[in-house]
């Protein structure tokens, strides 16, 4: 981190100053990875994020409210993806562009006076809640994809059956579903993200590193011991310049290695066994119900830690396995629910480098696409979908 940012995220820790999105982002001394037009591209999203979120909002989506406590449903956890507060090397320039994309929608829907725009903005500020983020985030990014083509665009648009749907592109009713956690993997979410708090610390003043796994749930006196050898782990490879192991009770094994990582460079979680399955089929099923009486629907579903993410058993599987098993769980609900066109399952992974190998899986009942910049075919799109698509 640059001096100078660790200045201003000091000051924040001693109460001195509010979380902004300036500091947020970084300032431009260390945000080196930018070019002179960069800086300006941050210094309007900046301003735009403030005056869309007001200069209220940040500071409760970076830091967990004692009342609320600290879980992942209500906790937005906004710190995490905060470009200047990334710490593993080459995290930040991804993370610039993903904030970028989030203020460059907000931007060109106002700019284009897309209805409903005014309501998303109000309900982002009044709910700042995870779900509500995420919720907000993909209305936006599906309503561009639509506005972008020329398209008919309108947010929170009322359906004949009554109340608001999320998204109208052309004829075309989006609703949407953000998957997110169970209780299990909140659980390991919020003791993951303390061991990266407590490994953090040990980096700061030491050319050091960390990869491998991470440990499996620890409580109490447990966790103390873990940190404990960690911290011995740390200064012994800052002083001897090898690398040192740290195993947990199961044998995992987490490896701290002197110098800077290279890019690449993981940590991994432990498996939580969850039946996300039963959840994503009734969120889906409660949207079909839903979409009823608005004409032609689909169901987007953007998948935040649910199904494709470790430490979940699924993320695991191939492509085309992964494919297999959407449609046996969501294809019997396009039959039970004729006016639903079709069934998107996004993983909505967060842009990294280098991006992933383009793959696809595409057998007649259902079409699966990961790639890192592939053109996918957006709701509204005049090309005729695959027949019955479920994923």
């Amino acid at each position: 981190m640059h001096p100078r940012d660790k200045e201003i995220w000091r000051a924040i820790d001693q109460g001195l100053r509010a979380i902004d999105w300036e500091a947020w982002f970084g300032c431009p001394e260390g945000a080196d990875y930018l070019s002179p037009v960069g800086h300006e591209v941050t210094a309007r999203a900046v301003a735009g994020l403030t005056a869309f979120f007001n200069s209220r909002w940040l500071p409760k989506a970076v830091v967990p409210s004692p009342a609320r406590g600290q879980a992942s449903d209500t906790f937005v956890g906004l710190g995490r993806h905060a470009p200047v507060l990334q710490f593993m090397n080459g995290a930040a320039p991804g993370a610039w562009v993903e904030a970028v994309r989030w203020w460059a929608a907000y931007a060109y829907l106002e700019k284009a006076g897309v209805p409903g725009i005014a309501s998303v903005k109000r309900d982002a500020r009044r709910d700042v809640t995870l779900s509500r983020f995420l919720h907000s985030q993909t209305q936006a990014r599906l309503a561009l994809m639509g506005a972008a083509r020329g398209l008919p665009v309108e947010l929170e648009p009322a359906k004949a059956s009554g109340g608001p749907g999320d998204v109208r592109v052309g004829p075309v009713f989006i609703e949407v579903v953000t998957l997110a956690e169970d209780q299990k993997s909140q659980d390991y979410e919020r003791f993951r993200q303390n061991l990266q708090a407590h490994l953090f610390t040990l980096d700061r003043g030491r050319d050091i590193y960390w990869e491998g796994d991470l440990p499996e749930l620890l409580n109490g006196d447990a966790f103390e011991v873990w940190k404990k050898r960690t911290e011995e782990a740390a200064q012994r490879c800052a002083a001897s310049g090898a690398a040192v192991d740290v195993l947990s009770n199961v044998g995992r094994r987490l490896t701290v290695h002197p110098g800077t990582a290279p890019q690449g460079t993981t940590l991994t979680g432990g498996t939580v066994e969850s039946d996300q399955g039963r959840r994503l089929l009734g969120k889906v099923r409660a949207k079909c119900t839903k979409t009823v009486g608005a004409g032609t629907a689909w169901i987007w579903v953007e998948d935040h830690s649910g199904l494709f993410h470790f430490p979940t058993s699924f993320a695991g599987m191939p492509l085309a396995a992964k494919s297999d098993a959407l449609a046996e769980l969501l294809g019997p609900l396009l039959t039970e629910y004729v006016h639903v066109a079709g069934i998107v399952v996004s993983n909505a992974a967060r842009r990294r480098l280098p991006l992933p190998p383009d793959k696809d899986a595409p057998p007649p009942r259902r079409a699966g696409l990961p790639a890192g910049a592939a053109p996918r075919p957006s709701p509204g799109d005049d090309r005729d979908p695959p027949a019955n698509p479920s994923a």
